[in-house]
């Protein structure tokens, strides 16, 4: 999936995102409310996809590699158990609005979208985020 994306995959993130109660908490997830699955088709970019996370750069590939290592035991498990970290992720680049603004919504990996939470906003972060990539770069050049 490191260059391509098909249409069951994008399904498959798409419903991952919709706005739902978490059975274990019962607290809201955020998450699309209004836009259909053919508008969020219509919105996807197989290049700006490729070209990776929106903050530091780091690809769907990179992003793979990272969860890997973590999975083999290289690296301490930061990714939730290995419920997240294996692919890019939707970002809200300003947390405040929705996600069904598709303008606001980009692509991110685990580690910058864990760090960004819903504090910062794109500006405030891509600094933040371009150090991360650098870090993560160096983590998978000792690999």
């Amino acid at each position: 999936m490191c260059l391509r994306m098909t249409k069951n995959e994008l399904l498959k993130v798409f419903k991952n995102k919709k706005e739902r109660i978490d059975s274990r908490t019962g607290k809201l997830v955020q998450g699309f409310k209004k836009t259909t699955f053919n508008e969020f088709h219509a919105w996807f970019d197989l290049t700006v996809f490729s070209e990776g996370c929106h903050y530091c750069g780091l690809t769907n590939g990179e992003s793979a590699n990272l969860f890997k290592m973590q999975r083999e035991g290289i690296r301490q498990d930061g990714t939730r158990g290995g419920k997240r970290g294996r692919r890019l992720e939707i970002d809200r680049k300003d947390p405040s609005q929705s996600y069904d603004n598709l303008n606001n919504i980009v692509w991110c990996c685990y580690w910058c979208n864990n760090a960004k939470s819903n504090f910062f906003t794109e500006a405030e972060f891509i600094p933040i985020g371009i150090e991360i990539g650098k870090s993560l770069r160096l983590i998978l050049s000792t690999k």
